[in-house]
C-alpha cells in the first residue's frame, strides 16, 4: 500500500484501512486558521534575525515575512534590520483548501550592521547618504532598453531580440525620470516629470496615453509619496528588487518586481517580466544622476593589428574561381560579444548547431568575377525582424514579408587586403546582402524589415588558418562594443 501524503490534513482512519489512497478526497474539510499558527524566534546570531516555524506540515506552506521578503517550506528566516513592527503572514494549503495566520514581529532597534551591506550601499549611497541616490535610464549607451526571451535563452540576462540605439526613445518620458533609493526606511522616491513610459498593453491602466512616437505610450503621471523598496537575495538567484504599488523604473510592462542583473557604483541593470506575455523580459540600463560617462578615462584602445595572424587573400575567398562556405558546426562559431571572437552574451560557448541547424546549413558563395551568392537550402531561422516568428521554418514563409529581400539571392562583393594596420574586410552589396546574421549592419542591426535598398555590410577578417581554412569574420554592431563573430569552412560545392 502506498504511503499516504502528509500533504492530506483530514481523512477518516477507515478509509485509511480500507483503500489505498493517491489524491486528496473530494470532500476534505479546508483547515482552519489553527492548522497555520507558527511560533518565532530571534536567533542566535541577532536579534534582528527571526526564524520562524509553522505548527504543521502541508505540501504548500508560503510566508510573507513583513519586510519585501517571501519564503516557501515549514521553516523560514527573515532579516530586520530597521526597528518596527511587521506583520508576518503564512499561508497554507491542504486538500480542502487555504487558509492564512498572521503575526506581528516587534524589532526593538534598528541594526546598523545589518544595512551596511554592499548591495544596500550601492543602491543607496549609504547611510552617510541622507539625500539617497538618484538612478537614471543610460540614454547615451546602447541597449540601455531591451527585450530578450523568458525565461532566459542561450544569451544569458541580455535583450537578444532588441536593443535600443543612443536616446532612440527620446520624447518618451524614459530618459526624464529619477529615481532615488533611501536606505533610511527604504524609501523610494519617483519622480515623472509630467509622463512616463510604458508598454503599449498597459495603456488602459494610464488616463491620458499617448503615442510618443517612439513606439508603446507615454502618459502623464505623478507618483504617490511614501514608496518603499525592498530586496530579497536568495541562493543561486539574481536578487530580485521590489518597488512598492505605485511606483517603477524606466519602462512600465505590469510589474514592480525587477531582477538585479548588475549593480555596480555607476550601473544599475536590471530585468524584469512583460506581464501581458510573460515570454517576453524586458531590460533597462541605468546610471547615477550625476554620473557622466564621458567624464570617465577613455577605454585604452584597441591594439592595432600587426597583420601577420591574419593572413587572408582574395584567392583564399574565392578558390579556383568559386568557393562556397557555411557555418562550422561547433561552439564558438556564431555569437555576439564586447570583443571580436567573443560569445560572452550568446551563445556563450554552447554549440547551437543542432537547435539552428537551418542556419547552419546556409551557403554563402563567392565567384572571382565580383559576384556573391546566399543560398539558405530551403528553410531559414526565423525571427520577427525578419516577419516570421523564431523557430526553423521554410525559406516560402518569407514570401511576402518585410524580411522577404532577406531570402536567397545573387549579390556583388569586394575583399579589401590587409596592411600591417588594417585587418582584411570582406564586403557584400545589394538589397538584403549579409553574410550569416540578416540584421547586422555596420553600427547597429535591423528591428523590422525590409532592409534598406542596395546596402553595402563590411566584415572584418580577425583569422584564417591556412590548414583547416577556417575563416572568421566579425562585424560591429553598435557604437559602444557590440560584435558579432562567424566562422565560416569551406564545403564541396
Amino acid at each position: 500500500m502506498k504511503k499516504i501524503s502528509k500533504y492530506i490534513s483530514f481523512i477518516l482512519p477507515l478509509f485509511l484501512a480500507l483503500a489505498c489512497v493517491e489524491e486528496y478526497a473530494l470532500d476534505a474539510l479546508p483547515p482552519t486558521e489553527a492548522d497555520a499558527n507558527f511560533t518565532f524566534q530571534p536567533t542566535e546570531e541577532n536579534d534582528n534575525i527571526v526564524r520562524f516555524t509553522a505548527d504543521g506540515d502541508f505540501f504548500m506552506m508560503n510566508w510573507d515575512l513583513g519586510n519585501g521578503q517571501t519564503a516557501e517550506g515549514k521553516v523560514a528566516t527573515g532579516t530586520y534590520p530597521l526597528a518596527g513592527t511587521y506583520t508576518v503572514t503564512l499561508t497554507i494549503f491542504s486538500a480542502g483548501g487555504s487558509v492564512s495566520t498572521s503575526r506581528e514581529v516587534v524589532i526593538a532597534e534598528t541594526d546598523p550592521l545589518l544595512l551596511d551591506r554592499p548591495i544596500y550601499n550601492m543602491l543607496t549611497g549609504g547611510a552617510s547618504a541622507v539625500e539617497g541616490k538618484t538612478w537614471k535610464v543610460d540614454a547615451s549607451r546602447s541597449a540601455h532598453f531591451g527585450v530578450g526571451p523568458n525565461p532566459v535563452g542561450a544569451a544569458g540576462n541580455f535583450p537578444e531580440w532588441y536593443q535600443a540605439a543612443p536616446f532612440e526613445k527620446e520624447g518618451s518620458g524614459m530618459y526624464t525620470d529619477r529615481y532615488t533609493f533611501f536606505l533610511d526606511g527604504f524609501g523610494f522616491r519617483m519622480e515623472t516629470n509630467g509622463f512616463v513610459y510604458l508598454n503599449a498593453n498597459q495603456g488602459g491602466s494610464f488616463p491620458g496615453a499617448f503615442d510618443p512616437g517612439v513606439g508603446d505610450l507615454s502618459a502623464p503621471y505623478t507618483a504617490p509619496d511614501n514608496l518603499r523598496w525592498s530586496l530579497v537575495e536568495t541562493e543561486g538567484a539574481l536578487p530580485e528588487l521590489t518597488i512598492s504599488n505605485g511606483g517603477f523604473i524606466g519602462y512600465f510592462a505590469g510589474g514592480r518586481t525587477y531582477q538585479i542583473v548588475r549593480l555596480e557604483e555607476n550601473e544599475l541593470f536590471l530585468r524584469f517580466v512583460d506581464q501581458s506575455n510573460t515570454e517576453l523580459a524586458w531590460y533597462v540600463r541605468l546610471i547615477p544622476e550625476d554620473f557622466d560617462p564621458g567624464a570617465e578615462p577613455e577605454p585604452e584602445p584597441e591594439p592595432e593589428p600587426q597583420n601577420p595572424d591574419v593572413s587572408f587573400t582574395l584567392d583564399d575567398l574565392v578558390g579556383n574561381g568559386r568557393k562556397v562556405w557555411t557555418l562550422k558546426p561547433a561552439a564558438g562559431a556564431f555569437g555576439v560579444g564586447p570583443n571580436p571572437g567573443s560569445d560572452e552574451w550568446f551563445p556563450t560557448g554552447v554549440d547551437v548547431s543542432g537547435e539552428r541547424a537551418c542556419l547552419f546549413n546556409d551557403l554563402y558563395i563567392f565567384n572571382s568575377n565580383g559576384e556573391y551568392e546566399y543560398d539558405a537550402q530551403g528553410d531559414v531561422y526565423g525571427e520577427p525582424y525578419l516577419g516570421i516568428s523564431n523557430a526553423c521554418q521554410p525559406e516560402s514563409s518569407l514570401a511576402g514579408t518585410a524580411g522577404a529581400a532577406w531570402a536567397s539571392g545573387t549579390h556583388a562583393f569586394s575583399f579589401t587586403p590587409g596592411t600591417p594596420t588594417e585587418l582584411p574586410k570582406i564586403t557584400v552589396t545589394g538589397t538584403g546582402a549579409f553574410i550569416v546574421l540578416p540584421k547586422a549592419y555596420n553600427g547597429g542591426e535591423y528591428e523590422a524589415g525590409p532592409p534598406r535598398e542596395n546596402e553595402s555590410v563590411t566584415y572584418d577578417v580577425i583569422g584564417y588558418d591556412e590548414t583547416t581554412e577556417e575563416l572568421t569574420i566579425t562585424i560591429r554592431v553598435a557604437s559602444t562594443s557590440i560584435y558579432w563573430t562567424f566562422v565560416l569552412i569551406p564545403v564541396n560545392d
